[in-house]
């Protein structure tokens, strides 16, 4: 990881010059070709003119005199070629050289040269490879690489100045995710990477990154809170049971029908908290017994809200029943009465004297809807993220005095969603708590009902 910037930079450079050699080595072809086309036509632009000028000092001397010596000589002399003047037999009349001292580089050219249609004569034409032609033609081919080799090297080093520059930077947001993980492995979980400008992948990988190390952080610190709330309330009914168990032995305290059935329910409410957090753990896990059978919410839920009637009655509290019939599920009515009993429990340990809690269920297209509202206290928007989380309570000190471990919500959201459901908590404070729970309906199971709703005053005020 510390040496991927290298690599990938290494990767553009190599495929950056590789595009460049491929483009130069093009590029040189493609010139030759088209120079050696632009020569070649040059030198035959040469050759219809010098044809033209020898025809036209023919037809002045009307023969090959002096006119056709002063024009070939100066031809020879200007453009670096051996010319040779043949007669119409083809025999050597004269040699116009200039250059003796050049190398011959071409065979003899023999051009005829024609005046009304009949060859009067021909000219032979040698180059040398010094001729000033030449000379020009090898400086531009050389001009022409130079200023290739002078391209490739600055691209070269444009491919290298940007493929570190690009590879720096799509790395750099890897190598501090690299660090903020070996960070995060040591226990500093408050390590976040600096967001990455843009949209795309890397960006996406950071926010990621950040996300987990913010989820690893709050999981820290619920397995530190769940540590010291399993502690403390587990040290409450064992110290009192201790100090009960002492005054007793010490002769303190008498073992009195009375108090030994307040040290039965020390014990009793230990085991509960244990049972509860057993179930809790399963609830998250997926693993809770459970059996699936057709069965109507809406006579689960009014019997579990008759069973709790008196409860509501003592308190003060109205509990209103708008049940409809008919409201077919699949699932367990033992775990569904829990979760109604915990949600009604938690309504009436909310909602104050003179308050109101009502429970609704009803059909909606292939839906089944449980609602349990109340006028309680309500719930903070800080705390209603973390509502289902164990042992999580927003008042604290608060909810110690109502009782509760704060497992019951962790529960229900583990039983409803074994049985394929959804739970939703809507609270403001002050404003009360709506909980609402969707269940997939059973197919075909509402024939038969009819359809309206059953509502009472489950036992009114007290």
């Amino acid at each position: 990881m510390k040496r991927i910037w290298m690599k990938l930079a290494l990767a553009f450079m190599a495929v950056g010059a590789s595009g460049i050699l491929m483009s130069a080595l093009f590029s040189i072809k493609e010139m030759e070709i088209h120079f050696s086309m632009y020569v070649n036509e040059v030198r035959e632009q040469q050759h219809r003119d010098l044809v033209a000028a020898a025809r036209e000092s023919y037809s002045i001397d009307n023969g090959w005199g002096k006119s056709a010596d002063v024009q070939l000589d100066a031809v020879s002399r200007v453009l670096g070629l051996e010319v040779l003047l043949y007669d119409r037999e083809q025999h050597l009349i004269k040699r116009y050289d200039n250059h003796p001292s050049f190398r011959q580089a071409d065979a003899v050219e023999k051009l005829p040269v024609t005046l009304d249609g009949h060859v009067v004569g021909y000219l032979g034409v040698h180059r040398y490879e010094e001729s000033p032609m030449r000379g020009v033609e090898a400086h531009f081919r050389q001009a022409h690489a130079s200023a290739m080799l002078w391209t490739m090297l600055v691209l070269l080093g444009l491919v290298v100045l940007v493929s570190v520059s690009v590879a720096r930077t799509m790395t750099r947001p890897l190598v501090r995710i690299s660090r903020a993980a070996l960070d995060a492995a040591r226990g500093k979980l408050s390590v976040r990477v600096p967001p990455v400008r843009g949209n795309d992948e890397l960006a996406d990988l950071v926010d990621s990154f950040n996300h987990l190390i913010a989820s690893l952080e709050r999981q820290e610190e619920l397995r530190k809170r769940l540590t010291s709330d399993i502690a403390h309330e587990l040290r409450t009914p064992l110290n009192t049971l201790l100090a009960q168990t002492e005054g007793m032995i010490d002769g303190v305290w008498e073992a009195s029908p009375e108090h030994l059935e307040a040290t039965r329910a020390e014990v009793l409410r230990l085991i509960r908290l244990v049972s509860d957090l057993d179930q809790a753990i399963r609830a998250e896990s997926g693993v809770l017994e459970m059996e699936s059978r057709p069965l109507d919410l809406s006579d689960v839920a009014e019997t579990t809200a008759d069973s709790m009637s008196a409860a509501f009655a003592k308190k003060g509290v109205a509990l209103e029943k708008r049940l409809r019939t008919r409201a077919m599920i699949a699932g367990d009515r033992q775990r569904l009465g829990q979760v109604f009993a915990n949600l009604l429990s938690n309504a009436l340990k909310h909602t104050p004297p003179g308050g109101r809690v009502s429970i609704e269920v009803h059909k909606t297209g292939d839906d089944v809807h449980a609602v349990v509202k109340d006028s309680g206290s309500g719930i903070s928007a800080e705390d209603l993220p973390h509502v289902f989380e164990r042992f999580y309570r927003g008042d604290r000190s608060r909810n110690r005095e109502r009782g509760g471990a704060g497992l019951g919500l962790t529960i229900v959201k583990g039983i409803v969603e074994a049985h394929r459901g959804e739970i939703r908590i809507d609270s403001e404070p002050g404003a009360g708590t709506t909980v609402t729970i969707r269940f997939p309906a059973l197919p075909h199971a509402d024939r038969g009902g009819d359809g309206q709703d059953s509502e009472s005053n489950g036992n009114g005020r007290a």
